[in-house]
């Protein structure tokens, strides 16, 4: 029997069916294009490809956090059908929705105050939230209890890795990543930004390669460097298990738009030795900052690095 409810944000780079098929609540954040505001639906409102077509076009989204307001209506829920609650929410360091889940926690515990509501920020995004959402139903559905989820989801997200390269640097100068002027001249010799999410979950650009396959590989071979390190530490502590268990893992790309790149970069990674790699299509929420051509790389691995 399930000991709590699991909820998420909408940014995970899932589809509605996977919410539904583990039983995960979703918070929704909210973009707004072309005067339309828009509760992120996984595509129903606006498919993902239109959506990256509107901003090719030159279309910009402006982007919301999710509402105090629907963690109140989820958690009391949750807690008057007498469960308790774990939270995983989108990094603090790129949106407030996380804080507004803690503000409805502390809300909901005045009316329950026998029910636990434990609120992880889990310092990633995309795929890298997704990552954990995967660890945490497993864990929900072991019938393991709320704080052993969330403690088990603490010390592991720290070592989530995001690897990311954009293909349009104008969507990074909008967002203050970049100079007007790297934007321009990086575009003009095919610059590809190469960014990592630093360990107070906000992007940093920590290189800058000339072209895309090129900045793809890079992604790739800095994930198995990851690999390689978490795989000495763990056996280093006696942890076989994990450490033969490591290179299974399903690692995860999320894509603006661009299949063809994914796959390029799933191909690498299998030829590798890296087997299970799911390829989806990034939320329009991290869609809106980095525009379309955007590739992310998430596993687990030794830390997260300028690299």
């Amino acid at each position: 029997m399930k000991k709590f409810v699991l909820v998420a944000n909408s940014t995970i780079d899932e589809t509605a069916a996977y919410y539904a098929e583990h039983d995960i609540k979703c918070a929704s954040l909210s973009f707004t294009i072309d005067g339309q505001t828009i509760k992120e639906d996984f595509g129903a409102t606006l498919p993902f490809h239109d959506f990256f077509e509107k901003l090719r076009a030159g279309s910009t989204s402006q982007t919301s956090q999710a509402q105090v307001g629907d963690y109140l209506s989820i958690f009391r829920d949750a807690c008057a059908a007498g469960l308790d609650v774990v939270y995983l929410g989108f990094s603090s360091g790129l949106s407030g929705s996380y804080q507004a889940g803690c503000m409805a926690a502390q809300e909901i515990g005045k009316d329950f105050p026998e029910r636990k509501i434990r609120c992880v920020d889990t310092l990633s995004a995309a795929g890298g939230e997704g990552v954990l959402v995967d660890l945490a139903w497993r864990i929900r559905d072991e019938g393991k209890t709320a704080d052993e989820c969330a403690d088990e989801i603490e010390a592991l997200k720290m070592h989530v890795l995001h690897l990311v390269t954009v293909d349009d640097l104008n969507h990074l100068w909008r967002g203050g990543r970049v100079s007007r002027t790297s934007a321009v001249l990086g575009t003009l010799v095919g610059i590809k930004p190469v960014i990592f999410l630093d360990n107070n979950g906000t992007l940093q650009v920590c290189h800058k390669i000339r072209g895309r396959r090129q900045s793809l590989e890079f992604l790739g071979d800095e994930l198995l460097r990851q690999l390689d390190a978490r795989e000495q530490l763990l056996r280093a502590e006696g942890r076989d298990a994990e450490a033969q268990a490591l290179r299974g893992q399903i690692v995860r790309i999320s894509h603006g738009d661009c299949e063809p790149d994914a796959q390029y970069l799933a191909d690498y990674l299998h030829a590798h030795g890296l087997p299970n790699v799911a390829i989806r299509m990034i939320d329009t929420v991290i869609g809106s900052h980095t525009g379309p051509g955007v590739i992310a790389l998430f596993g687990i691995g030794s830390e997260r690095r300028a690299f």
